[in-house]
């Protein structure tokens, strides 16, 4: 990790692990995949399922919030370790 990518780390990880994870796991990674996946839905099969929106809602949120979880740890490390 170099000295840029280190500050702006440090800028980020002011929010705290769970607002991190919450925005760029849950919110970002859950809302734009589910977005992508109903558009597609809706593009393909020209049909718009709810339940399979907050389905997709779910699993993406979930994913996202591993997804999250595990950069910020790897970051942490790269971060303590310079």
């Amino acid at each position: 990790m170099n000295e840029q990518q280190a500050n702006k780390w440090r800028k980020t990880r002011t929010m705290g692990k769970a607002k991190y994870v919450m925005y760029y796991g849950v919110l970002l990674w859950g809302v734009l995949l589910t977005a992508i996946f109903t558009g597609l839905e809706l593009l393909t099969q020209s049909v718009y399922n709810v339940s399979w929106m907050y389905i997709r809602l779910a699993v993406f949120g979930s994913v996202g919030f591993f997804i999250a979880n595990f950069r910020w740890e790897s970051r942490e490390k790269r971060f303590q370790s310079r």
